[in-house]
């Protein structure tokens, strides 16, 4: 659609009335030179309704014109374009502030984790009671909690390609109402199979919103600092399972299971208020700022459009945005959601001029409706290199960003000479800094390029052909299969042994509290130079091996408590130097590759290894043989991890680094 608009000659006192009206706070700024070109953009309402249209009055020499509808402001956009080209890529990556409102943003992870890993770890505790209200074997029952467990792990490279899209904010927020939505209708479940549905299912997809933000931001706020921040955030596990598994027990006895979901679907509500913390982490150029820019550029025009404003209508356009600009300076911030200023066309006109002979000039006559954003072409919506340079600002194209330690450990971080160079070496764009390669997710057209790639580099399974990995990857799967085995059927256990069921519980919160106290202290030990990651989680698998292969022996209250403090100690190193060795064996660039692949091994195996127990337990009407499951695993684990130390493992990784290269 074309708005044709008539130029006129009115007095200067009526000009004045119109810009009273329209807004009174600019009127008099832009009155203070009818004679020169004035571009006035604001909002005003359209009839009676209450939405606003932008308006364009155009003064010059006593005429005006207004005109209004919504419109897109390609001029600015333009200048926003021209400003960003003449940034390096450097200037568009955020450098962490480690420190500010990070440490709120530290917080507000450690919440998330609170809840996530509170209410997962402390499912042990409803274990016996929706198998006793559902009459169902504990085996069936246990795939509630492994679910919810499962599926926030698999879902993590998913989580990350909707991170890389909206930010942590969004999908934290998206994550808590979905994960409070499933708690809400499991409450109300008329069976299990319902119950696994809403509560395993839809709770650990939502609990997958949430985790994974929760460890993506903390890493984009911190860099020198990250393994205090982390090692922060990461304490929230332990104290949450300390807490809720206590809080289970009480408020099972006080409400029932029914009510106790409903009031853990209103806690997990609390996931939004942190979504709303993660701020997003803005660009900060460091050697030139946006007003500089346009102000250098205003004044490379200066001269040439005193003199052919009247006879060039692209000179003319750029002197209104420059006035637009030196007379009101909050529209340096007119670019938004609705696009960009109107697009002005000029038509030749003839005017008298006393004095004079006719003169042809140029008038804004003619503004043109661009076309909505939702309506253009699909070649016009393909993102242009220019957009994949702003990309940079993206979290999940820091090759770092799941990495938990000190930077010092990195070689990477080593050779630069400061934090942001590091940071700019470390962010690299598919198809900008690195070749595109082919995969599956290509043909997925309808998600958005910073989805997939994403998706592409988290599930890269060519990976796998690297032995050093592969060892890794099968062993994670054995670990995780044994790991989550104590956390369901400990409390049961204890209650067949005659103890209460509160001092049952609180064998959870002692592996919780002790899990924390082990990650801090594996995290501190990782720094050490001296100390290698691969070795000290070698040996807290064979000691989480031979824990599990005691715990048959412990039939007092007391040795349950002593098994609980030193399993919970030891699973630590398993969880908090899943980094630190991806970076020692594959190097940093591999580690979102690395990491998304056995997050989604971790998974799958924590989906099937409690009911695996739980038929075990169903086949000898004892869980001795469970725990003995449990012992297996971890051995078969550390087994597999001892492989990657071997000579032969090591030169072949060698050789074909060499091949490749």
């Amino acid at each position: 659609m074309t708005y044709y608009v008539r130029c006129i000659k009115v007095p200067s006192c009526l000009c004045f009335l119109l810009c009273s009206y329209i807004d009174n706070t600019y009127s008099q700024q832009h009155l203070r030179s009818l004679n020169s070109d004035i571009l006035y953009c604001g909002y005003i309402f359209k009839g009676t309704c209450t939405c606003l249209s932008r308006f364009l009055l155009t003064v010059s020499n006593g005429r005006f014109a207004l005109t209004y509808g919504q419109f897109e402001h390609n001029i600015m956009e333009e200048k926003e374009k021209k400003y960003h080209e003449d940034l390096e890529d450097e200037d568009l990556i955020p450098t962490p502030p480690d420190g500010g409102w990070g440490w709120m943003v530290t917080f507000a992870s450690l919440v998330c984790n609170f809840i996530v890993d509170g209410i997962g770890y402390a499912f042990g505790v409803l274990l016996p009671i929706f198998a006793e209200h559902f009459e169902e074997s504990k085996g069936k029952v246990s795939l509630v909690g492994s679910l919810l467990f499962g599926v926030y792990l698999c879902s993590g490279p998913i989580a990350s390609g909707l991170v890389n899209k909206f930010g942590c904010r969004p999908v934290t927020i998206a994550g808590s109402i979905i994960a409070s939505v499933g708690f809400l209708l499991g409450s109300f479940a008329p069976n299990l199979n319902i119950l696994i549905l809403t509560y395993g299912v839809l709770g650990g997809l939502g609990f997958g919103l949430i985790y994974l933000p929760s460890i993506v931001t903390v890493g984009f706020y911190f860099e020198k600092r990250r393994a205090l921040a982390t090692g922060i955030a990461m304490c929230g596990s332990g104290i949450g399972t300390f807490v809720f598994s206590p809080l289970n027990d009480y408020l099972l006895g006080l409400y029932g299971w029914r009510n106790l979901l409903f009031i853990q679907s209103g806690i997990i509500l609390n996931g939004v208020v942190c979504g709303m913390l993660m701020r997003p982490l803005k660009v900060k150029p460091r050697k030139r700022s946006k007003n500089d820019t346009l102000n250098n550029h205003a004044k490379k025009m200066s001269e040439e459009s005193r003199q052919r404003t009247e006879s060039d209508p692209d000179v003319y356009e750029r002197k209104i945005l420059t006035d637009l600009i030196s007379k009101d300076p909050s529209m340096r911030d007119i670019t938004n959601g609705r696009g960009s200023l109107p697009e002005v066309h000029y038509v030749s006109t003839k005017s008298n001029e006393i004095n004079s002979n006719m003169k042809e000039t140029y008038q804004p006559l003619i503004i043109k409706e661009i076309i909505p954003r939702t309506n253009r072409s699909r070649a016009d919506s393909q993102p242009s290199v220019m957009q994949n340079r702003l990309d940079f600002a993206r979290p999940m194209y820091k090759k770092d960003i799941f990495y938990r330690g000190s930077i010092d450990r990195i070689p990477q971080f080593r050779s630069q000479p400061n934090v942001h160079s590091y940071v700019t070496s470390i962010t690299s764009i598919p198809g900008i800094d690195e070749p595109e390669k082919p995969s599956v997710w290509d043909k997925c057209t309808c998600l958005p390029k910073t989805v997939t790639d994403i998706l592409k580099e988290m599930l890269d399974f060519s990976l796998m052909l690297k032995i050093s990995f592969f060892m890794l990857f099968i062993g994670n799967v054995f670990a995780c299969t044994g790991y989550f085995i104590p956390f369901s059927y400990i409390v049961d256990r204890a209650v067949q042994m005659g103890i209460s069921s509160s001092n049952a519980a609180f064998l959870l919160s002692i592996m919780g509290i002790t899990n924390t106290i082990g990650r801090v202290l594996c995290g501190f030990l990782a720094d050490l130079s001296f100390v290698n990651p691969l070795i000290l989680n070698n040996a807290m698998l064979v000691l989480s091996a031979a824990i599990l292969f005691l715990e048959p022996l412990c039939t007092t209250y007391a040795m349950l408590v002593g098994f609980s403090v030193i399993y919970g100690l030891c699973i630590a190193a398993y969880i908090s130097l899943t980094s630190p060795i991806i970076c020692d064996l594959l190097g940093i660039g591999k580690l979102s590759n690395a990491f998304g692949l056995l997050i989604l091994a971790r998974g799958v195996s924590g989906i099937y290894g409690p009911p695996l127990a739980g038929a075990v337990f169903q086949a000898t009407n004892n869980y001795d043989a469970s725990f003995y499951l449990g012992g297996g695993m971890y051995l078969l684990s550390a087994v597999c991890h001892m492989v990657l130390h071997f000579p032969c493992i090591k030169k072949e990784e060698q050789r074909k680094d060499l091949d490749i290269r």
